[in-house]
């Protein structure tokens, strides 16, 4: 992405239209914290960045925290992005109702609107809340993101795109699929980006049927959060130099191709028997069984208190000992679908998570 804005920062969407890494940008900018710099107000980009500049960086993932710093800094001074104008920064976390929700709009040169929706943060709250699709739909953060694209909707007569990526990839298709049909004609295009996809029920409707020409879908090749769910069965493949699990989901891994992604013709045997992991347990498995699997799952992780997978691997001696109890308890195809997904946390960095996983799966403790 950094190479794309030097290659084409020069340029102003008025001339070089817009294009899939320009909506990209968009759902990686939105993770920062506009809304606390900004407030209810806005501003081009070029001065929200320099106020976002000035307070504390969120938390997360170092190397991505970084690197969604780096594109800000370069993409502020451009003429491609510098006065675009940046507002409606909502930023809500609930606790309670186990809410992570995040999105801003950015008008563009023709007047038309872009709405981008931050994914999942690196809370635990968050986390959970993605997993809970498996058995809830609506959640609350996709309640929220319908709510948002009708106020914005509501605002101006436009036209409309939206974009995001993981869960801001999702929330942007879900809006889409239950938005009142007069806002979703004003839509043009959808940008998902290894985005978890929807429920069966959503799936059926009307409104997702509609939505779905518009849809721009890209994951990785070992894409496993993008292939969760019931997502589009048009899709781009995207060469990333990530080496698996949530280093591909990485975007700032994926490689550029002038304006475009440099693809390949096929996901890789990782990310299809990762899907068929899943896919299997979602299955076999009631609503019920899935809300217990996310009980299970998320009471090992929070154990330590931990508020961020970050203090999570910072603390994961005495999570491992809360996994190894939970397993135990599981029927095997809720434990290998256990397995699967924390492994796949896991090589995000937590390296002792990472060792314990591998000696587990062929413990013979472990009930086959």
């Amino acid at each position: 992405m950094l190479d794309f804005v030097k290659w084409r920062g020069d340029l102003p969407l008025s001339v070089s239209p817009l294009c899939e890494i320009d909506a990209l940008i968009f759902s990686q900018l939105c993770y920062l914290l506009f809304q606390d710099a900004l407030g209810a107000g806005a501003a081009p980009l070029s001065m929200a960045a320099r106020l976002v500049e000035n307070i504390p960086e969120e938390s997360g993932n170092a190397q991505a925290v970084t690197m969604r710093h780096k594109l800000l800094k370069a993409v502020k001074t451009t003429a491609r992005y510098g006065d675009l104008t940046v507002g409606r920064c909502e930023d809500r976390f609930d606790a309670m109702r186990g809410m992570q929700f995040s999105a801003m709009t950015i008008t563009l040169p023709d007047g038309s609107l872009m709405i981008a929706y931050r994914g999942t943060d690196a809370t635990v709250v968050g986390w959970r809340e993605d997993f809970n699709m498996s058995f809830s739909c609506p959640v609350p953060s996709q309640t929220e993101a319908l709510a948002y694209l009708t106020a914005v909707a509501a605002e101006t007569a436009v036209p409309l795109r939206l974009c995001g990526h993981s869960k801001g990839g999702n929330l942007a298709l879900y809006a889409t699929a239950c938005c009142e049909p007069a806002i979703r004609e004003r839509i043009t295009e959808i940008y998902l980006f290894d985005a978890p996809g929807l429920d069966d029920a959503t799936l059926a409707t009307d409104g997702y049927r509609t939505a779905l020409p518009k849809v721009r879908c890209y994951v990785p090749q070992s894409s496993l959060i993008g292939r969760l769910m019931g997502v589009p069965d048009s899709y781009t493949i995207v060469r990333s130099t990530g080496a698996t699990g949530i280093a591909q989901h990485n975007v700032f891994n994926w490689v550029l191709d002038g304006p475009r992604f440099a693809t390949l013709p096929a996901l890789n045997k990782a990310s299809r028997l990762m899907k068929m992991t899943i896919d299997e347990f979602l299955v076999g498995s009631t609503p019920d069984t899935r809300r217990l699997f996310v009980d299970a799952l998320f009471s090992v992780l929070e154990s330590g208190n931990a508020n961020t997978l970050g203090e999570v691997a910072k603390h994961w001696t005495d999570t491992a000992g809360s996994l190894r109890d939970t397993l135990r308890s599981l029927d095997p195809g809720t434990r290998k679908a256990v397995l699967t997904i924390t492994g796949t946390l896991a090589s995000s960095g937590m390296e002792s998570a990472r060792r314990f996983l591998s000696a587990y799966r062929t413990d013979p403790r472990l009930p086959q």
